[in-house]
């Protein structure tokens, strides 16, 4: 299954998460009684990664004589949710090295009959099934992984790695950039992400953004406050350098029913004025906590 995908100037990236038909699952699901996601479950039978690399103009020289039906195996067991950026470079040789920033999350984690904790039936969220159980690993929920493919001017592969962003332990997901600098090299990833201080929702839903420099791996932070979480954060580029632009994140303070829109300056995320403005949406046009989104000029 692909969950998200990434190309690069040269490739088209797809991350095969692996899964298999679930038979109790399909029961239910032609009963009636499931969602059809539910004939579904992960396959955790193999200890690596596909990663496919599809050419993007296959009559080029660069494309190589690989078979490119066969994925890259990347030695980690993960399961891939959204990408960040992926970006190449070619050195003077013609060899490639592909870099790619994303989430993933352990194939324990990952469940599609109880995914998000929603209740098809009664239409009742309860996100404590995202939560990693205190006996278990934070690395099993959502976090920022690094992977690195090095490949030859045929195409064949003679290296792969999937490291964890260990500048930040804390689960995260929906990283992303400038858009400007999407398929090159970057220095700054933002993401949603928990500040782990409560008790009964310790991992999610999140209540932080999260800024990783990568150049520096230092890490900086803005709150939503207790008792309020967030969506997805979005940037808007303005200016030429990377960090030039604002981020657009929405708020929820559901102990109040209430949405705001929160305009932060990516430049000083962790400081005390990184909130550029914060705007109360009308109760009678609040919206569910959501996902993704994306940012488009008016021309």
């Amino acid at each position: 299954m692909i969950h998200d995908w990434a190309f690069t100037d040269t490739y088209y990236i797809l991350f095969g998460n692996r899964i298999k038909l679930d038979i109790i699952g399909s029961m239910t699901a032609v009963c009636g009684l499931s969602p059809m996601i539910s004939a579904l479950s992960v396959n955790p039978s193999k200890s690596t990664s596909p990663i496919y690399l599809l050419p993007r103009f296959p009559s080029e020289k660069s494309a190589g004589q690989r078979d490119w039906r066969v994925p890259v195996e990347a030695p980690s067991r993960k399961w891939l949710l959204h990408v960040g950026n992926a970006f190449e470079i070619k050195d003077i040789d013609g060899n490639s090295m592909i870099q790619i920033q994303a989430c993933a999350c352990s194939y324990q984690w990952f469940n599609f009959q109880k995914l998000f904790g929603y209740n098809w039936q009664s239409g009742q969220l309860d996100p404590s099934i995202m939560n990693v159980k205190q006996h278990e690993n934070e690395s099993l929920a959502p976090h920022l992984v690094h992977v690195t493919i090095k490949l030859d001017t045929n195409g064949s592969c003679h290296e792969c790695s999937m490291e964890n962003m260990n500048e930040w332990n804390k689960p995260s997901d929906f990283p992303i950039i400038n858009p400007e600098f999407s398929g090159k090299k970057n220095t700054c990833i933002y993401a949603a992400t928990s500040s782990g201080t409560r008790q009964a929702l310790p991992h999610f839903p999140f209540d932080m953004v999260m800024k990783l420099n990568l150049s520096s791996k230092t890490v900086s932070t803005w709150s939503a406050g207790a008792r309020r979480f967030i969506g997805e954060p979005i940037f808007v580029p303005k200016g030429t350098e990377e960090e030039d632009g604002y981020i657009l994140v929405v708020e929820y303070a559901v102990s109040i029913q209430r949405c705001y829109l929160v305009i932060l300056d990516p430049k000083r995320i962790g400081e005390s004025d990184r909130v550029v403005a914060r705007f109360e949406v009308p109760k009678h046009l609040n919206f569910p906590l959501g996902f993704h989104g994306f940012w488009a000029k008016n021309d």
